[in-house]
């Protein structure tokens, strides 16, 4: 009888190993065996926890086997009514983690552009928020307290202005008074603070985070306004003078490019509105009303020069009627990218709204200086064919360096310069100046636009266009000769490999100068503009072509001349 049974369960195991090898079909609905190994513990637990409970829970019912080589069933499925129970519940997580993500505005870039130049996106010296806090090259206990030592001197200015009792105590008990209202308003902020990442942040961006990188930002740009403007000083703090002379973060050209491209990189950003509200409480309070200035404006100050690339410390300028900035990146007097922007005045309603508007962060302030007040005429949903600048000037196409206008102003057509038909199309192109911290600057303004749906993409636009007309070195040639290009890095081939490498990975989404490109392509296949550049460059290329050109024509016309009479 034992040996009927023993053979009885071997054919069953073997029966049992070729349904699990040959397919996946279901278990039998019946299975009696005599060993333990065999048998379904019905006291077996099902794991209802989260995203693994749901993975075991929609998987099919499979047999396995174990380690003994017997065939084990699975455990049974939880009933239904706590199915759905689960199931909702782990929708209801799902949506209340994510409710806040469209509306997000700090980002890591993706790795699709970041893997392209990852420095471009990464902070130097200088961690901001808490995206970049867990970097090894961030972790330095020096910044961490040139940071509070910052905080400190901001809230000494505040209780140097206040009317209060001259006494160190008095003063101190006002400071902590600052701090306090700071941490409440900025406590009431945490909530939509965190849903402006895109990232779970809810750990790492507390107020005690917010209030020192605050802090931290508006003292240096309090700092660097001193140092620039050292006639304006309304005496708020005995540390004026020696740390607008002498801090390292303002006068060392090299610490100060490093801390203006971490100010600007995406993902090392506060939320505008956190800094807004620490400038009301503090900046705003103490600024001398005479030389009173918005937080967008000492933003633009420190990251830009207003009016011109270099402008003359002894000319002021009044910001409260201009929008013209240039944005400067790798010291106090040298231009990444020297584009003006256009000039309104105060009582237009557009440079009020612009002025006014929700920023987002301080690369957005940054990023508004570019965009034009007039909506472009046509933007294309796709990119058109376009030829490259040396071509367009083989094509008598004139290349013309733009002044006082912004970056949308990309304009092509027939000037009234000269008459007839000797009439060349010109190209107008805003003046670029590019060096190491230009094209940092250009990527973080594009993921900028590529990861905030709300923002247009005029940079983008503007980086596609400059891909499209500048192929090889002899075109970037062409652009220097016409002034438009004032290239730093060296030589030709590397404004030129800057250029075709910038849109990499990049969406183009609608392109703001497809009308323009589309005029020029129609241009260049006219033949009479065609000859006419061709007789230019032939004849008219040097002093010499054009004195052989001369003589060749007056002997022409003598020849011609003889010709005639000998028949009269």
């Amino acid at each position: 009888m034992a040996t009927v049974e023993t053979k009885s369960h071997s054919n069953d195991n073997e029966e049992a190993r070729q349904r699990l090898d040959s397919s996946n079909s279901a278990p039998p609905e019946t299975s009696t065996h005599s060993s333990k190994d065999d048998e379904v513990s019905e006291s077996g637990t099902v794991d209802t926890s989260g995203i693994e409970w749901l993975r075991r829970f929609t998987a099919p019912l499979r047999m396995t086997r174990n380690k003994g080589g017997s065939v084990e069933l699975p455990a049974k499925r939880p009933d239904r009514k706590k199915a759905v129970e689960a199931l909702a519940g782990n929708f209801l997580v799902g949506f209340s983690n994510t409710f806040g993500l469209p509306s997000a505005s700090i980002y890591k870039v993706p790795k699709e552009l970041s893997k392209l130049k990852e420095g471009a996106y990464t902070p130097r010296l200088i961690p901001i928020g808490p995206l970049h806090i867990n970097e090894e090259h961030l972790q330095s206990r020096v910044i961490g307290d040139v940071k509070a030592k910052y905080a400190h001197y901001l809230l000494h200015r505040s209780s140097c202005v206040a009317e209060i009792p001259d006494n160190a105590f008095a003063r101190r008990d006002f400071r902590l008074k600052i701090l306090d209202e700071c941490y409440e308003e900025i406590e009431n902020l945490e909530e939509r603070s965190h849903k402006c990442y895109a990232e779970y942040v809810v750990e790492e961006l507390t107020p005690e985070r917010m209030l020192v990188d605050g802090f931290f930002i508006l003292e240096l740009l309090f700092r660097y306004y001193l140092h620039k403007y050292p006639e304006e000083h309304d005496g708020t703090g005995e540390f004026d003078t020696e740390d607008s002379k002498d801090d390292p973060y303002i006068v060392n050209m090299q610490t100060h490019a490093t801390v203006q491209h971490d100010l600007l990189c995406l993902g090392n950003q506060l939320p505008y509105f956190v800094l807004q509200k620490l400038f009301e409480l503090t900046v705003d309070k103490f600024q001398k009303q005479s030389h009173k200035r918005s937080l967008s404006e000492y933003v633009l100050l420190y990251l830009g020069q207003k009016m011109s690339p270099k402008p003359d410390k002894n000319t002021k300028t009044n910001t409260s009627t201009s929008r013209a900035t240039n944005c400067c990146l790798p010291g106090v007097e040298e231009c990444v990218l020297s584009i003006c922007g256009d000039t309104t005045e105060e009582g237009d309603p557009r440079a009020t709204k612009k002025r006014e508007g929700e920023h987002k962060h301080i690369l957005h302030v940054v990023h508004d200086n570019y965009l034009s007040f007039d909506e472009p005429k046509e933007r294309g949903s796709g990119l058109p064919i376009m030829l490259c600048e040396s071509e367009l000037d083989f094509a008598g196409v004139k290349f013309v360096a733009q002044t006082g206008e912004d970056l949308s102003k990309v304009e092509f057509g027939k000037k009234p310069r000269t008459c007839g038909w000797f009439r060349r199309a010109e190209f107008e192109i805003p003046k670029l100046t590019v060096d190491d911290a230009t094209e940092p600057f250009l990527r973080n303004l594009i993921a900028f636009e590529q990861c905030c749906p709300v923002v247009p993409n005029n940079v983008t636009s503007f980086a596609f266009l400059m891909g499209f007309l500048v192929n090889t070195e002899k075109d970037v040639q062409v652009l220097t000769k016409a002034e438009i290009i004032h290239n730093l890095l060296g030589t030709d081939q590397d404004a030129a490999d800057l250029f075709n490498n910038l849109c990499k990975e990049v969406v183009p989404g609608e392109f703001l100068f497809a009308q323009t490109c589309r005029e020029a392509v129609e241009y260049s296949k006219l033949c009479w503009p065609t000859n006419i550049a061709h007789v230019r460059r032939t004849y008219f290329a040097s002093p010499w072509t054009f004195i052989a050109f001369c003589v060749g024509f007056i002997a022409f016309g003598i020849g011609v001349t003889q010709f005639i009479l000998s028949f009269l």
